[in-house]
């Protein structure tokens, strides 16, 4: 993680001390970086085997300080373009490069990365995040002092003193925000694809990756699509291994994560014991076992020498996960992932988050493109009129409705169930959130508002920080740029003619995961559902006798307690005529915040 202040002026603030004292955590070691008109510098986890190199470096004779949180990947291309014929640490790569091209640089780069670099002798300094956004950056700027931290939670806390927290930001456990926003409104995240640049002149904001000007090519056929793909998935994940690390991988039924830990597994074929981590709980029997994904996962585990491992937690477990909030944003399974990961030493996860946005594209848009496109036959294919009932069904559900922007009743119902012990002048979700998750016109639109959606950083963020905490990295090969952008470029008419549902990877996994997997129709998983709506209930019962405290939280002034605790009453009356469901989730949801608030304004970590 990095952190720093920089002023053209020279006046450095002593703040860059409090964001880097609320942002320590055992393991973790600072490594102060003074110079200049700079003062920050990054930390090093004892988990992880990293050295100052891979961090930082000072280059004298170009008057450049340099910061990296991150790993570029296409090194080799970089080196040849650098004419450098040794390998060098990524510091000393990003100096060769700016020197050559300037900002323009990172527009070359392929990685996932947060640079901060310093022109300390022109007084100017610029901060990059990577095209999709996989490491968190935010910055502060401040009487002409500019900050910026990878912990985007410690900057917020190092400069939020006594005011209020962002309302908003507090309630995205109830409804669709802004995933930009952070406690603090003053703090903002850079986005992806961006950079900034600060100098004498002032601050100014520069997009380098515009996905939105990819067009469609038309050329590309079915065949060439899933051979382009599956090279360029194959070699995402080899510049993604690294032999320093003890690697392992997210495991599930689900397409993404079965061919990413297969793959991964072949690269790390030295390592002894590689360990394919599920959400799914080990020990727990469900009421409904119709479809139970851990056999799935046992049999994908197997075919790839992985060893899985289930999630162990525990109610306790539970309470103290959403009482972490502030930790992990909500992301309690994948906490629990974390602290297997550290027990077993194992310090690099592989994820395939952000397969479905991308790659594992299913229907929605297709058969849009396939209307304005005028390719009638492959669409009337897809939808005979001989079935009238489906056909009429799915023109109102995934054309009409997401081109005219309308919400299906079923959808704004659980919108209003997720809200509703939300004061009534605070339920409304984000517009343009919402546009960005439901509405589009063409497929190509589809992906480029999922990216605006944030729901992919945001849980990247999420992940970086705490599992740094942990001494745990993560990499996601289907989040790369080119994946991205090739998949932009792919006609719809292509993906039909593949054939299955989520061709690409089903072509991409033959040989590689088990055809029980590999043809699985299925992404629901209702054994981890049901334990989690069982560890829910639990844990929700014994905080109903934390409302009154929570009642004394001046930040939870959105929530209707009025309501609320009328709904524990009956609860307690009768609790077969109270939707249970809804109540444990707002308890749940609420003790989250609220202790989220406690720890954001406490000095404790």
């Amino acid at each position: 993680m990095l952190i720093g202040a920089f002023s053209p002026d020279g006046n450095v603030h002593p703040l860059a001390d409090r964001i880097r004292i609320v942002s320590e955590y055992e393991g973790m070691r600072f490594h102060p970086v003074v110079r200049g008109n700079f003062a920050g510098g990054y930390y090093l986890h004892e988990r992880l085997p990293y050295s100052a190199a891979d961090y930082y470096l000072a280059d004298e004779s170009a008057g450049l300080l340099i910061l990296l949180s991150g790993s570029l990947y296409n090194r080799a291309e970089l080196l040849q373009y650098c004419d450098k014929a040794a390998p060098c640490p990524d510091p000393e790569l990003i100096s060769r490069l700016f020197q050559k091209d300037g900002a323009d640089f990172v527009k070359r780069v392929n990685g996932d990365f947060a640079i901060f670099i310093g022109h300390l002798s022109e007084r100017k300094a610029y901060l990059f995040r990577d095209h999709l956004g996989i490491r968190p950056m935010a910055y502060y700027y401040d009487h002409g002092v500019f900050f910026f931290s990878s912990d985007i939670m410690g900057l917020c806390r190092a400069v939020s003193g006594s005011r209020e927290i962002n309302s908003e930001y507090l309630l995205g456990s109830f409804k669709y925000i802004d995933y930009t926003l952070t406690p603090d409104s003053r703090v903002r995240k850079l986005l992806p694809g961006q950079y900034l640049k600060y100098s004498v002149n002032g601050l100014r904001q520069v997009k380098y990756w515009s996905p939105e000007k990819i067009r469609i090519d038309r050329t590309i056929s079915s065949d060439k699509m899933v051979s382009d793909l599956r090279s360029l998935v194959n070699d995402a994940v080899r510049i993604r291994c690294d032999r320093r690390f003890t690697a392992g991988a997210h495991v599930s039924s689900g397409l993404d994560s079965g061919i990413i830990s297969a793959l991964v597994r072949k690269e790390y074929s030295r390592q002894d014991d590689f360990y394919g981590f599920s959400w799914s709980p080990g020990d727990f029997t469900p009421v409904d076992n119709r479809f139970d994904e851990r056999r799935l996962v046992v049999r994908s585990c197997e075919k790839s020498d992985i060893k899985p491992l289930f999630s162990d937690m525990r109610g306790a477990d539970f309470i103290r996960f959403v009482s972490a909030f502030y930790h992990n944003q909500g992301y309690i399974s994948e906490h629990k992932t974390i602290e297997q990961a550290r027990d077993l030493n194992v310090n690099l996860l592989f994820s395939g988050w952000g397969g479905d946005d991308f790659i594992s594209t299913g229907d929605l848009g297709i058969d849009m493109d396939l209307l304005t496109g005028l390719r009638w036959r492959i669409f009337f294919r897809r939808n005979p009129v001989t079935g009238p009932k489906q056909f009429i069904r799915n023109f109102l559900y995934f054309i009409l409705k997401p081109s005219l922007g309308i919400m299906d009743k079923g959808t704004v119902q659980s919108f209003m169930n997720d809200a509703l012990h939300v004061k009534k002048s605070f339920r409304r979700s984000n517009a343009v959130a919402l546009r960005n998750m439901y509405f589009y016109r063409s497929r190509q639109q589809r992906h480029l508002r999922l990216l605006r959606f944030y729901h992919i950083q945001e849980r990247c963020e999420s992940w970086a920080v705490n599992g740094f905490r942990s001494g745990v990295e993560y990499r996601y090969p289907l989040l790369d740029r080119r994946i991205v952008e090739y998949m932009l470029k792919v006609p719809s008419e292509a993906i039909c003619r593949a054939g299955l549902f989520r061709p690409i990877l089903r072509e991409t996994g033959k040989g590689i995961i088990p055809e029980e997997v590999r043809l699985n129709q299925s992404k629901n998983d209702p054994v981890y559902w049901e334990y989690i709506s069982e560890l829910t209930g639990t844990a929700a019962v014994t905080f109903m006798d934390e409302v009154t405290g929570w009642k004394a939280n001046r930040d939870l002034h959105f929530i209707d307690f009025e309501l609320l605790e009328e709904d524990i009453r009956r609860y307690h009356k009768n609790h077969d005529k109270t939707d249970s469901d809804i109540l444990f989730r707002s308890l749940v949801n609420i003790k989250a915040v609220h202790e989220f608030t406690k720890t954001y304004r406490s000095g404790c970590r």
